[in-house]
């Protein structure tokens, strides 16, 4: 298990930059605001996701949506991997996959994969080998240099609370997407400098490269104390 270092550390001890500082306290509003919606009706994440499904249901490890929910002017996309009960791991429900477009290039590259409770909490971020997603796989410096400003959902399909969550989620959580990315390249690293590592690429047994557990309540809770603390008197 990955320990990525507490989101309140980084933001005090100045090791974030501004703007991702400011993209974090402006997402920390969206997120109490859309959370705040959903318990009104006494739902989730997840079942605002599905909410147009729940007859039909859907399949097991397909993506849903099918196509993915892609936005045009960012580039940004993400889908949903749901699992068979028989197979869940740690209460886990499924997972969202979030890509960025690959850099200069055709295609997409993963940014972070969040885990899913079956009552809608994320509880785990992991990133995942390059087969796992068939991304295009880009050094954690240039996908750093585009976050969280790049990872923006804004699409009315399956649902725009869900694309403006994960955005949120996104600068909120960007210390532990910093530290996993770059923990992810060191796994695809070569002794001799080389990268990514082809036989780590090839592995099909090593599907996630870096993770760490993820506490959002104390992640909000802290991000809610570095705002108090801005407030003038």
């Amino acid at each position: 298990m990955f320990d990525a270092e507490t989101m309140l550390d980084r933001v005090v001890a100045g090791e974030m930059p501004v703007d991702r500082v400011d993209a974090g306290l402006a997402a920390l509003d969206e997120w109490v605001a859309i959370h705040q919606a959903l318990a009104g009706d006494d739902q989730n994440v997840l079942t605002e996701l599905f909410r147009d499904h729940r007859e039909s249901g859907f399949g097991y490890w397909e993506h849903f949506p099918a196509d993915d929910a892609y936005d045009p002017r960012t580039g940004a996309r993400f889908y949903y991997h749901a699992h068979d009960p028989a197979e869940w791991e740690h209460r886990e429900h499924g997972h969202f996959h979030l890509f960025l477009p690959a850099s200069n290039e055709a295609g997409f590259a993963h940014v972070i994969a969040v885990s899913m409770t079956p009552d809608g909490r994320p509880q785990r971020l992991f990133t995942t080998n390059e087969w796992v997603t068939g991304e295009q796989v880009v050094p954690a410096a240039a996908l750093l240099e585009r976050l969280p400003a790049g990872f923006e959902i804004n699409r009315a399909r399956p649902s725009w609370l869900v694309g403006r969550w994960l955005t949120a989620l996104v600068a909120l959580v960007m210390p532990q997407v910093e530290a996993l990315l770059l923990a992810r390249d060191e796994a695809l690293t070569e002794a001799d400098g080389a990268w990514p590592a082809p036989a780590v690429v090839a592995d099909r047994t090593r599907h996630v490269l870096s993770e760490c557990e993820l506490d959002m309540p104390e992640v909000i809770t802290a991000w809610g104390r570095y705002a108090e603390g801005l407030e003038p008197g």
